[in-house]
């Protein structure tokens, strides 16, 4: 097993302070005795009812209203916007499942304005449907993704690739993950850049699509603190970190139930000018694959304004561009 970096010894102390999103050392300590959050600068402000709520969206054309739920730094969390995409690209092709949602980030947003995303119908038929489902808060865009539905077809050959390496949840490390309310437990690493999550969410209402949509949350969340610990990214002394999720893509490939424990596996295999790439299969208990997905993310020092004062904890200023993902100081 490859032993894990210690993480004030890869992240400044002031950083670790911004990515806290407001919690103190006292709250921290106060449940010392639950499962220790992976990332340990981070916490959840939401449970996983609030996260449902926010989720369940009824489709008006062309244009449907959204909410938010809270965020340490104050910006709208990159994944609740992808589970969001999931769940209105489904009701407006009722009889078709999610195939693939490719999505671009541009701006952070602000928690405490509603959101509007627009729809625009790219493609319709029996087999596929696809949409671009562009999300905004009043004239700034926050993101675009688009999507592709299909209807279910026949087995005419079917055959798969199950990892025989996923081990047991039994096996796995209890944690509590950011910005996931639910159980999750990670295994002991088998190298130092891939990350063996398992989770299941046992509260999951009995809704295939919000449980596509919970899998869409889940993936933003994985890659960037993964390649922050065990990538080796040094910072400057003192320097405030702006981490930012830039695309995010999913591929479903066969029927999941999150109520179900299923393994989460990353890897990071780059780090550079700047990026950090992700990549991840989502499998079942039994290792057959039930989803694919990518994620490139942006790592840097905070940019600052000449004259402009930059104190610990205020590492991300929401609306700007470039800012807008679950992974900003602090996801």
């Amino acid at each position: 097993m490859v032993e894990r970096p210690t993480r004030r010894d890869r992240i400044p102390v002031p950083v670790l302070a911004a990515l806290a999103g407001g919690h103190d050392s006292a709250a921290a300590n106060a449940d010392a005795d639950a499962p220790r959050y992976e990332p340990d600068w981070v916490r959840t402000l939401f449970t996983l009812p609030e996260l449902l709520r926010v989720l369940d969206l009824t489709p008006t054309l062309p244009t449907t209203s959204a909410r938010c739920v809270p965020s340490g730094h104050g910006g709208v969390l990159g994944a609740q916007q992808l589970g969001q995409q999931v769940v209105l690209a489904e009701r407006l092709a009722p009889g078709k499942r999610l195939h693939s949602l490719q999505t671009v980030f541009m701006r952070g947003g602000r928690t405490d304005l509603p959101l509007e995303i627009d729809v625009e119908r790219l493609a319709g038929g029996r087999s596929v449907e696809s949409f671009a489902l562009s999300l905004r808060q009043g004239a700034e865009q926050l993101s675009r993704a688009q999507v592709m539905l299909a209807a279910d077809e026949p087995d005419y050959h079917r055959f798969d690739s199950p990892a025989a390496d996923v081990g047991r949840p039994a096996d796995a490390e209890p944690v509590r993950r950011a910005l996931l309310p639910w159980e999750a437990a990670i295994m002991p690493r088998k190298a130092s850049r891939q990350l063996d999550l398992w989770t299941r969410i046992p509260d999951a209402p009995d809704d295939p699509t919000g449980w596509r949509a919970l899998v869409a949350h889940t993936i933003e969340t994985l890659a960037i603190a993964d390649g922050m610990l065990n990538g080796g990214i040094t910072l400057p002394p003192r320097a405030e970190l702006q981490a930012v999720v830039l695309t995010a893509t999913v591929t479903y490939l066969d029927d999941l139930d999150v109520r179900d424990w299923h393994l989460y596996r990353v890897h990071t295999p780059q780090a550079a000018r700047g990026r950090i790439l992700g990549r991840g299969e989502l499998r079942g208990a039994d290792g057959g694959l039930r989803a694919v997905f990518d994620t490139v993310n942006l790592v840097r020092p905070l940019r600052t304004r000449p004259g402009q004062a930059v104190q610990a904890g205020q590492a991300v200023q929401p609306g700007r561009a470039g800012q807008g993902s679950a992974g900003q100081a602090g996801q």
